[in-house]
């Protein structure tokens, strides 16, 4: 054998120590997508957005600190733009055919859908936890209550998260993203396995634990409001377009 070749069983070796390394980016990627970063897509025009989204998710709590109002008023309008922004765009009818036409065709027109949902995510979402941060809870507990609420918080996040990328990389994370939806087509067989397996939709159930984890640990009432109104926002969405776009593109069959 030359020095050039490889042995079958170091070939075996090489690609033994390299798959690991594969799957845990795939899940780190996974991770930034669902946060509102596609590494795939990546523009300099989003990186600049995305880097103003995070610089505004810490420099708000330092105005909002003094005046938490301001929190509210940016959960308000962030969540709302996100949630309308799906309910204009996705529907049988909705603006999803002007991105199309806007720029050029079914990927393009995607493409540019996406980078603004990315940006509403990411916003949308850090509004909980600085609506939880600038109204902290000021409970005359004993130390050991408070570990145990800190504990509490900390694995709802955990556990959230965890349940929320697990469940975007079962389903991709074009899914995700309402890409089925956008098209208007089915992109890929329905989903039963994974956390799809034990919950119907652990994306929107389980898989927001963390933001009530952000709020247990502030012990943030006003957080765990806005937590709620959230998920309900997101369950809302799901039930009045989502779920009917599932039974007619993917479930068409059984009908």
């Amino acid at each position: 054998m030359s020095t050039g070749q490889i042995s079958r069983a170091e070939q075996k070796k090489l690609t033994f120590s390299l798959d690991p390394v594969k799957y845990i980016w795939e899940y780190v990627k996974t991770i930034i997508a669902i946060s509102g970063y596609r590494l795939e897509h990546a523009t300099i025009l989003r990186t600049v957005v995305m880097v103003i989204a995070v610089g505004l998710t810490f420099t708000l709590p330092l105005v909002t600190d003094s005046n938490p109002e301001i929190s509210l008023i940016y959960f308000a309008l962030s969540t709302s733009a996100y949630i309308g922004f799906i309910y204009l765009v996705l529907p049988e009818n909705g603006y999803r055919h002007w991105f199309m036409q806007k720029f050029g065709g079914e990927q393009e027109g995607f493409l540019a859908y996406e980078a603004l949902l990315a940006f509403l995510f990411f916003i949308s979402g850090s509004s909980i936890g600085i609506v939880a941060a600038s109204y902290p809870g000021d409970f005359d507990l004993n130390n050991r209550v408070v570990d145990v609420i800190k504990t509490i918080a900390v694995l709802s996040v955990v556990i959230g998260f965890f349940i929320k990328t697990w469940a975007a990389k079962v389903v991709s994370v074009d899914i995700y993203y309402w890409k089925d939806m956008f098209l208007g087509r089915k992109i890929s067989d329905f989903v039963v396995k994974g956390p799809y397996k034990f919950v119907k939709n652990p994306m929107y159930g389980l898989g927001l634990l963390q933001s009530y984890g952000v709020a247990i640990w502030y012990m943030s009432y006003q957080g765990l409001i806005v937590a709620v109104i959230y998920q309900l926002l997101i369950f809302s969405f799901y039930f009045i377009q989502e779920k009917q776009f599932i039974k007619r593109v993917y479930l068409k069959e059984n009908h």
